[in-house]
């Protein structure tokens, strides 16, 4: 006599999905390893488990690369305009608008001076998850004062590219 209640021949029970707090667990996904993101972040967003490399987002590229607390952004309050009116599936304007709202961000790129051991730089990083990280005319003017501060300060310049190319909107 069994003491367990059988399923039908066959069959699987389903287990059930925990549920884990939202941001202090990641699941890779390549391998499915659950990662502790305190230890993802240490691990340079890398899993441990099978090397697959994460996607990196524009504040996590200065935390990563630029000295502590060093980072000042330039030109944040450059914006785009639709200068065109342009329209496909929706209006640019609300496009721009919605990518602001879902990233927390105002384009694709910031910019602005920081410092690697102690050295000071000019640093740029793109981030794709703002419309791909499409290159429209504040990006463009975004690294072209950036290129000038380098140039007249002397300093290295370091950008980190993330674009899915141009943006046809504008």
């Amino acid at each position: 006599m069994a003491w367990f209640k059988r399923e039908k021949p066959g069959l699987v029970p389903q287990q059930q999905k925990k549920e884990l707090p939202d941001g202090i667990w990641v699941k890779c996904e390549s391998c499915g390893e659950i990662i502790y993101r305190k230890q993802l972040v240490m691990n340079s967003y890398v899993c441990g488990a099978c090397d697959f490399h994460f996607r990196i987002r524009g504040k996590d590229y200065i935390s990563l690369l630029l000295d502590p607390g060093s980072f000042e952004e330039t030109d944040a309050g450059l914006e785009a305009v639709d200068f065109l009116g342009f329209r496909d599936t929706k209006r640019y304007a609300d496009r721009l608008r919605d990518a602001q709202k879902r990233t927390g961000l105002r384009e694709a790129i910031c910019t602005g001076t920081g410092s690697i051991s102690g050295m000071p730089v000019i640093f740029g990083v793109m981030d794709f998850s703002f419309i791909g990280g499409s290159m429209g005319s504040v990006v463009g003017e975004k690294v072209s004062r950036a290129v000038d501060r380098a140039k007249q300060g002397n300093m290295p310049l370091i950008i980190v590219s993330a674009s899915g190319g141009a943006r046809m909107q504008e």
